[in-house]
């Protein structure tokens, strides 16, 4: 591997690629493999059981859920160690993302805290900021969250009329505004907030604090799916936000929000891999264990193609997800190499990457809503006895 070449961000479409330069899950290493298996069972023995409850809504249960993977050290994998983190790269960090996504409602909760509502503040934030927040988060002593949507601004953010006015001293914002369909936000202690400062064209980021005075927090939505996880409605009336809480510059808020957003499409592409996973475990031990004219459904032509055809194309998007994280590691540890300041080298890397980013999210979404649509045929007329182990159902996009 000493002679392995980088690969550039859509280098793929013109050029021919080496299977010695790519990446495959057989090359993970010893560290990756025990975070990966921390993880899985954390979800089978902690989250797994109590699925149905986070459903109805118990967002206490959440919220301890949520601190309880902190304590594991599962919400840090990607925080520099001088902020209590692990300090790890993107491959490590997506070995924790696949095992996470056999948790399904779960999982929106995790990767929503540990993505949009953590990244921001790593990449964007003032040394005294990532001081202040990061520690928090990377333990769980608080809970992130991502305020972009708005009613009248869904794909065109930056059509948002949340406003924020700069105090004449200099000192706060006087932030008001709505935002809508916001994951975590009903237990989140530290929302990323982005509005237009005055009469600016492009929006600005904040770091604001639930506590503050003047923030409501709306009812939970009654959702079709991912009902375990928290969404709302936030309500931001004459809330002064210091001015020091301005996250990255003025003016400078879509970019963050653009940049953040890459790694977590890629993020939920390897998500997708990992709940696919789950449902074909249990898809195989139930068509080991159903037998019709006193055979096993397995042994049956058209149940072996089913199970064969949902572990094809998950193997394919599990050789994308890595590999393009690797990738990533591959540019960042480049940049790195020529003197670029670490927090700069992850953003460039993540954004050369972004194509392939989206073509994990959206193949790796297709993939589950294959598995799951076999898995429910497999299962037949008995596809409730599924749904109690996980849910079968479940979608598993983040709504910001």
């Amino acid at each position: 591997m000493e002679n392995k070449k980088t690969i550039k961000g859509g280098e793929f479409l013109i050029k021919e690629t080496s299977y010695e330069d790519i990446f495959i899950p057989e090359e993970f290493n010893e560290e990756q493999d025990m975070m990966a298996q921390t993880t899985s069972d954390f979800v089978e023995q902690q989250v797994l059981p109590k699925i149905d409850d986070l459903d109805n809504h118990d967002r206490d249960l959440l919220t301890k859920l949520v601190k309880d993977a902190g304590e594991l050290g599962l919400l840090g994998v990607s925080v520099p160690e001088e902020y209590e983190g692990f300090g790890q790269n993107t491959v490590t960090s997506m070995r924790v993302v696949e095992e996470i996504g056999k948790s399904f409602c779960y999982s929106v909760a995790f990767s929503a805290h540990t993505g949009i509502g953590t990244l921001p503040i790593l990449y964007y934030g003032t040394e005294e900021q990532k001081k202040k927040y990061l520690p928090k988060l990377a333990s769980g002593e608080w809970i992130g969250s991502y305020a972009l949507t708005e009613p009248d601004a869904g794909s065109d953010p930056n059509a948002g009329k949340s406003k924020a006015v700069l105090s004449d001293d200099g000192k706060y914002y006087t932030l008001n505004g709505v935002k809508m369909w916001i994951t975590n936000g009903g237990i989140a202690n530290l929302q990323i907030v982005y509005a237009k400062i005055e009469d600016d064209k492009n929006l600005s980021a904040f770091i604001v604090e639930r506590a503050w005075e003047g923030i409501t927090i709306g009812a939970e939505e009654e959702k079709m799916g991912i009902k375990g996880s928290s969404t709302v409605q936030i309500y931001y009336n004459d809330v002064k936000v210091p001015a020091e809480n301005l996250l990255g510059d003025r003016n400078g808020g879509f970019k963050i929000a653009l940049n953040i957003l890459n790694l977590g499409r890629l993020k939920l592409g390897v998500a997708t891999i990992g709940a696919a996973k789950g449902i074909i475990t249990y898809a195989v031990q139930y068509a080991t264990e159903r037998k019709q004219f006193k055979t096993p459904i397995a042994q049956f032509g058209a149940i072996k193609y089913k199970l064969a055809e949902m572990a094809i194309r998950t193997f394919a998007g599990e050789s994308l997800g890595y590999r393009i994280s690797q990738n990533i590691d591959d540019a960042i540890d480049g940049y790195i190499a020529d003197g670029m300041d670490k927090g700069k080298a992850a953003l460039e890397g993540l954004r050369q990457f972004a194509i392939e980013a989206s073509i994990a999210k959206v193949l790796g979404s297709e993939i589950l809503d294959y598995v799951v649509d076999e898995g429910v045929q497999i299962y037949g007329g008995m596809v409730w006895d599924i749904r109690q182990k996980l849910l079968l159902k479940e979608h598993t996009e983040i709504r910001v």
